[in-house]
């Protein structure tokens, strides 16, 4: 069985899309500026082989709260083949909505889109533009001599600095609790002030954002921080 606009000699999409509203499925297609497939119900992708591995973008809406385990649940499948791809997650619903679960199993971004159409389309077009998706760069980690790098400039960060980044480079999914990230910088720490943790990272943040002009550090709201993915490899 194959799904509606799903032709048999086209095996290969490099955007999916989740998103239920007819409006915010065409703002979708405007946006991405990319070949967008389209599916009508999480189940689809769940019960049938697709690959996920050549994704570069993922859309899903969460109109209602009921189907918040459904799309973790095919977000976590898509992440088991593919690393790279953007996940957006576009909640339209009016409810209260907290988006760690989501940034825990691999998405990139959680937008809550306002009702009114120019604003969520503004909102969604900036997003795009800003993710690792559309927006790449890349920098190296030199732990050895403290740096920041990129092909053009270096970085001087402090040892306590290195090893947040390095945390957040090897933590799955790339995101890290507060508590996580102080007993990394002490393993036998008990209790820590989490307001000068929060003032380190920030300083980090505002020098990495002067040098190369991106956030590779995010908050993840009532949680931690996550690291922009695919900027720094490995």
């Amino acid at each position: 069985m194959l799904f509606a606009g799903y032709k048999a000699d086209e095996l290969s999409f490099s955007v999916l899309n989740f998103a239920h509203t007819p409006v915010l499925i065409e703002d979708i297609n405007t946006v991405a500026s990319s070949e967008v497939f389209h599916l009508d119900s999480f189940s689809s992708a769940l019960s049938h082989n697709l690959d996920f591995s050549q994704l570069e973008a993922v859309f899903f809406e969460i109109n209602s709260p009921d189907i918040t385990n459904d799309s973790l649940e095919v977000l976590k499948k898509i992440r088991q083949t593919n690393q790279a791809a953007c996940v957006f997650i576009l909640v339209t619903h009016s409810k209260s909505f907290s988006g760690t679960h989501f940034y825990i199993s691999g998405a990139d971004h959680c937008l809550k889109l306002p009702n009114d159409p120019q604003e969520k389309k503004q909102l969604l077009s900036k997003a795009i533009k800003e993710s690792h998706w559309k927006s790449t760069a890349q920098l190296y980690l030199d732990r050895t001599r403290l740096l920041l790098c990129s092909t053009t400039h270096k970085l001087d960060i402090s040892y306590t600095e290195m090893t947040i980044i390095d945390a957040l480079i090897k933590a799955p999914e790339h995101v890290m609790s507060q508590d996580s990230i102080a007993k990394t910088l002490d393993p036998n720490i008990i209790f820590y002030d989490p307001r000068a943790l929060e003032k380190t990272i920030s300083r980090l943040r505002t020098k990495i954002r002067k040098t190369y002009n991106i956030e590779l550090i995010i908050s993840v709201r009532a949680y931690g921080y996550r690291l922009r993915r695919g900027t720094i490899s490995r």
